[in-house]
């Protein structure tokens, strides 16, 4: 604020009004103000966030909460059975012959058509662009600059593990998962990373490819973001931090890693 100080915004603000909730939002980057934080404020919410965690960062900030109970609908009651009278046989009706069940079909192999029997068009798959060999030397020359990058961004995030992959291949990761788990989980981000290409070639996806994927569970995330040519930034982490300070840090990094491969 550049017209009235913090602190004595915050006291007008309970002068007026002593119960409100007061919530501090510092700039990207820097902490709240000890003394505004001495005055008691019921929150504090870190820039950037995504719109869909405001609910649940506001409502841990005043202790509200957001789990909405659904009442308990009453008991359908059984409904009866409709009666319906019988109906009655003509007399002396002669009994209708059984007409003999046709022969089965016969199965036609999956590649054909059920009209012509020529093949069906499958679609057709998609492969991750690779990367020169050149621009790969030049990953592996800068590794430990790369290390330190992800180690900044982890800093940040706090993740299980950060991987920086080309294919099926480690290039520097940071992080508390060991070596062998964190090569484990790069042979999965490839898997992934190529259903994704092959999922935005058939939706049409310019260059064939999602810049960001996020796979949510209760307890952790999994979110990848794409530097193209193959090179994938991916983070395994717990569901805690907010999904906008997550992209917000993660794209910042991915850029600056952009220089190695362009």
């Amino acid at each position: 604020l550049t017209d009235i100080p913090a602190v004595k915004l915050i006291n007008a603000i309970r002068e007026a009004k002593p119960t409100i909730a007061v919530m501090i939002i510092p700039l990207i980057g820097q902490d709240a103000p000890q003394e505004v934080v001495n005055l008691g404020v019921q929150g504090i919410l870190p820039k950037p966030f995504f719109v869909g965690d405001l609910p649940k960062l506001v409502g841990q900030a005043v202790g509200l909460s957001l789990e909405s109970e659904v009442p308990d609908l009453p008991p359908r009651k059984p409904t009866q059975p409709r009666r319906t009278r019988p109906r009655l046989k003509p007399a002396n009706t002669p009994r209708p012959r059984r007409r003999p069940a046709p022969p089965p079909e016969r199965r036609r192999p999956a590649t054909e058509t059920p009209s012509t029997g020529a093949p069906v068009r499958r679609t057709k798959s998609v492969s991750l662009p690779a990367l020169p060999s050149w621009k790969l030397e030049q990953l592996h020359k800068n590794q430990a600059d790369i290390v330190v990058q992800l180690k900044a961004l982890n800093s940040e995030i706090r993740a299980e593990v950060i991987l920086l992959t080309v294919g099926t291949e480690l290039i520097a990761k940071a992080g508390v998962m060991p070596d062998d788990r964190a090569q484990e989980l790069a042979l999965l981000v490839a898997e992934s990373a190529e259903a994704a290409s092959q999922a935005a070639a058939f939706l049409g996806e310019r260059d064939a490819r999602f810049e960001q994927s996020l796979h949510e569970g209760n307890q952790y995330r999994l979110y990848t973001y794409s530097l193209g040519q193959g090179v994938v930034l991916s983070l395994a982490l717990g569901t805690n931090t907010p999904l906008g300070i997550l992209r917000h840090q993660t794209k910042q990094i991915g850029q600056n890693l952009m220089k190695y491969i362009r």
